[in-house]
């Protein structure tokens, strides 16, 4: 199994708060940042850790332990940003940078063992950030996925490009392989997994200053 950490996407959202990036946020019980936990919690998986992450010095500690490549923020999604470390041979389990994830959320999805593609998250709102969207924390594909996988992506992409439908790629990616609209919020058990703990997706700062495993009261 090889693991891939997605830690190179913009900060649109994120707009600078604490004066750093929504990777590097630290944890509340150790101040530790958030990607080099999600780091730590990889390694004791499997050897096999890669990490994206921007032309950052800030983010070279976090990465500490994993192979870490540098990438730009002009992908269209960390799926295409990842795309060179694709296993040949073995799952390759995508997890996003921005998300805490527990221990029983990461063996939920590393234990999954289904020959498929799987798609990890949250359907609904949040009840830990108040966020009224669903999420997604992670996803996972085998090497006999990889040519339909890049069919769907190129799909994905060329919509959101023409501006189509712009709804974030992770979804829009899961839909594609569910033969949904790309448009509508619809999920099939077939591809995708819930996971509805303390595991949560930190896009805005009302996201950290509301989570508890950041210090938050929310919950």
């Amino acid at each position: 199994m090889r693991i891939v950490i997605a830690a190179s996407g913009g900060q649109t959202k994120w707009a600078g708060h604490l004066g750093t990036c929504s990777h590097l946020v630290p944890v509340a019980d150790t101040g530790q940042p958030l990607l080099a936990r999600t780091v730590s919690q990889a390694l004791t998986l499997t050897g096999d850790v890669h990490v994206i992450i921007p032309d950052d010095s800030r983010y070279a500690d976090a990465a500490d332990g994993a192979t870490a490549h540098i990438r730009g923020r002009d992908y269209p999604s960390e799926y295409a940003a990842t795309r060179d470390l694709w296993s040949a041979d073995d799952r390759t389990v995508l997890l996003l940078g921005d998300v805490y994830f527990t221990r029983e959320a990461l063996a939920t999805i590393v234990g999954e063992t289904r020959r498929a593609y799987r798609c990890f998250g949250r359907y609904r709102a949040s009840k830990h950030t108040g966020t009224p969207y669903g999420e997604i924390f992670a996803a996972s594909w085998w090497p006999a996925h990889h040519q339909q996988m890049d069919a769907h992506l190129d799909l994905v992409h060329r919509t959101r490009a023409a501006g189509t439908v712009t709804r974030p790629p992770g979804w829009m990616l899961l839909r594609a392989w569910q033969g949904t609209p790309l448009a509508k919020h619809r999920v099939s058990v077939r591809f995708f997994t819930e996971i509805d703990d303390l595991t949560d997706d930190i896009d805005f700062p009302a996201d950290y200053d509301r989570h508890p495993a950041f210090g938050g009261t929310r919950g």
